[in-house]
């Protein structure tokens, strides 16, 4: 009859997909489950890991830090109200590096870089006088 594609080929083919995303699942989950045996093993046998023992750094990591720095130099540059993604572009076209939230991002850089200042929705500027 040809290339008909009938509600029984559908559904064979629907159930193939269910097969194969089961069996996917099940691997994921007997690995997890494996991760989390050891790590509870560990834990009983006194063996702390390696996160515990140096503590959590707050520090913002290296590649962030000279993110933020560009930001703060674009908007010292254009000294009037610059839109997020605006900064995020040039950040972006300077460095490469995507920055997925952009909002998060600035608002994590003001507390260090006291004279950038949010306008309102997504304007920012960078405050030469006053602070």
């Amino acid at each position: 009859m040809g290339v008909v594609f009938d509600e029984q080929q559908a559904i064979k083919l629907r159930l193939r997909q269910i097969d194969e995303i089961e069996l996917r699942m099940v691997k994921e989950l007997e690995l997890e489950r494996e991760i989390l045996s050891n790590r509870l093993r560990d834990l009983e046998n006194g063996v702390s890991s390696s996160n515990e023992e140096k503590g959590k750094s707050r520090r913002p990591q290296e590649s962030v830090r000279t993110l933020r720095e560009i930001a703060v130099a674009y908007l010292r540059e254009r000294k009037v109200p610059v839109r997020a993604v605006e900064i995020q572009r040039f950040i972006e076209r300077a460095n490469g590096k995507k920055i997925t939230n952009m909002s998060a991002f600035m608002r994590a850089l003001q507390p260090e870089y006291e004279r950038v200042q949010k306008l309102g929705r997504g304007l920012y500027i960078y405050e030469y006088g006053g602070k």
